[in-house]
């Protein structure tokens, strides 16, 4: 395997926080770790929410993300120059969490922190207090829902992919993850009304 160019690098071309992200991902293959922390700072938040979704909690989500940042870089050479570098990081996280979820039972978990609330709670208490039910609600009821299903509603909605991005994430065609989507939807709408 040949070595990638690394134009620019040692040259004075673009700093790495201008560079795209393919190009970050090629230094990154020739083992430039300060371009791969770029790609790090600049996506990290996404995967830590992608993995927040599919693990139905953060804390796990935080975990996950960082599995998945020291998976990529352990399996870097995977990726091909060109890609959608996006749609490739979201793959990567989501077959982290597939991953995980298969060797262990990820109960969904919430706390509300009620033990603070104190004599009287305050409008803007009891409005998150809602608000967070309401989350908990959906989060359960996503979980529910069959796996396929629920990742098509989590990319398209969660992650806003369009439809050939996720496609391409999960290797099943357009038409099928809009009929997944639709009918998810409905499934999402009769268990949050069966929960009311």
């Amino acid at each position: 395997m040949t070595s990638p160019r690394l134009v620019g690098l040692e040259s004075g071309g673009a700093p790495l926080e201008e560079r795209t992200d393919d190009e970050l991902m090629t230094l990154s293959q020739a083992g430039v770790r300060e371009a791969f922390a770029v790609l790090v700072e600049r996506h990290a938040l996404r995967v830590v929410e992608t993995c927040s979704r599919f693990a139905g909690d953060r804390n796990a989500g935080v975990e996950l993300g960082q599995a998945t940042w020291a998976a990529i870089w352990e399996h870097r050479f995977r990726y091909r120059p060109g890609s959608d570098f996006v749609v490739w990081l979201i793959t990567a996280a989501r077959n982290r969490c597939r991953n995980d979820l298969r060797g262990r039972y990820v109960a969904l978990r919430h706390s509300t922190a009620t033990t603070a609330l104190g004599a009287g709670p305050s409008p803007d208490q009891i409005d998150q207090l809602l608000l967070e039910e309401r989350r908990r609600q959906v989060r359960e009821a996503l979980g529910r829902l069959p796996v396929a299903t629920r990742e098509a509603l989590i990319l398209r909605f969660g992650e806003e992919l369009r439809y050939d991005q996720m496609a391409s994430a999960v290797g099943t065609r357009e038409s099928t993850l809009r009929s997944r989507v639709h009918h998810g939807l409905k499934q999402l709408r009769d268990l949050l009304k069966g929960g009311e």
